[in-house]
């Protein structure tokens, strides 16, 4: 008899900052004519083919969107949640490839990635200032000269950007037209389990270490960690009980909590290497009140959510 997988606890409200932290405010997103592909195995359909059409779809809508010279936040966003769900599946599909395989794959989609993560820092930074100064109490006029800074900070990388995107293209054309080639026939079900098992238990054991160091970047692991997994269950989640609903929902509030954490430190690190102003000064001040809190507020939930051991944890997947 499979182990009951314990009631997730209720998640706390969040601390006021957009959900979607990519999206600048006032940004408008456009309606594309494609439709969003699915993240989710079907149930009765083969493991691997099945990972494999998730993959193909998601890349193709992603290369439909980006058009050229295109660096919309809206494409650019598309863009980086592909690549982290194509990681997410090669993470599933591991023991299928060889080493090469696996590291020229994963090589490939990091260097897509860091080709566009500055366009993507810069236009959070700005939605995180604009949100962060609306928590103040203070009059905004006072801190338009750093907003400007800002703002021209992210016209210029958006600039600069265009001129990656064709690059980005022609890396995420090589892994679409990759997938073919991927050697996913055998994989079975306790493959999926086991691998799952193995992100939960990382995950714990990041945690842990979080816990006990304070380190910044061991926290930015554990973010990457979660994410990781909420993905993990997504393209699992008809074969979880109520389609794994419940677990995503808290540990995407989870992964929500600690990635405004990460948006408010790279702020800090922004201001920090700026010229030191009254207005910088006090929101130094504000950032250093509210930094504490939020990773505190992520890792205590993140104890609860793993409180159950890994074998457990997988216990009640049906696949």
């Amino acid at each position: 008899m499979t182990s009951k997988q314990p009631e997730p606890r209720k998640t706390k409200k969040r601390t006021g900052f957009p959900k979607t932290r990519f999206l600048r405010r006032g940004t408008k997103i456009q309606k594309t004519s494609l439709r969003k592909p699915r993240l989710y195995l079907l149930r009765r359909e083969n493991i691997g083919t099945g990972l494999q059409s998730i993959a193909s779809l998601q890349l193709e809508w992603a290369i439909a969107g980006l058009k050229g010279n295109n660096v919309s936040p809206q494409a650019i966003h598309h863009a980086r949640t592909t690549i982290k769900k194509v990681r997410a599946i090669i993470e599933l599909t591991a023991p299928c490839f060889t080493r090469a395989q696996r590291s020229d794959l994963t090589a490939t989609l990091r260097d897509a990635a860091s080709r566009i993560a500055p366009l993507r820092d810069t236009e959070v930074l700005l939605n995180t200032f604009d949100h962060l100064i609306e928590k103040t109490t203070e009059s905004q006029d006072q801190f338009a000269s750093l907003r400007d800074g800002l703002v021209d900070q992210a016209r210029q990388c958006r600039s600069n950007s265009s001129r990656q995107i064709p690059h980005v293209i022609r890396l995420l054309k090589r892994i679409h037209q990759s997938i073919p080639e991927w050697s996913l026939g055998k994989l079975k079900g306790q493959d999926l389990r086991r691998r799952i098992r193995r992100t939960y238990r990382r995950g714990r054991i990041t945690l842990e270490h979080c816990a006990t160091s304070g380190d910044n970047e061991q926290f930015h692991t554990w973010r990457k960690s979660v994410k990781q997994l909420w993905y993990q269950l997504r393209l699992t989640s008809r074969h979880w009980p109520d389609d794994a609903k419940a677990l995503m929902m808290e540990i995407g509030a989870i992964g929500e909590s600690a990635g405004t954490e990460r948006d408010l430190t790279l702020l800090s690190h922004w201001l920090g290497n700026g010229p030191k102003t009254s207005s910088s000064n006090l929101l130094q001040g504000t950032l250093a009140s509210l930094l504490p809190e939020l990773r505190k507020s992520a890792i205590s939930a993140g104890n609860d959510f793993y409180r159950v051991k890994p074998r457990q944890f997988v216990s009640a997947l049906d696949l």
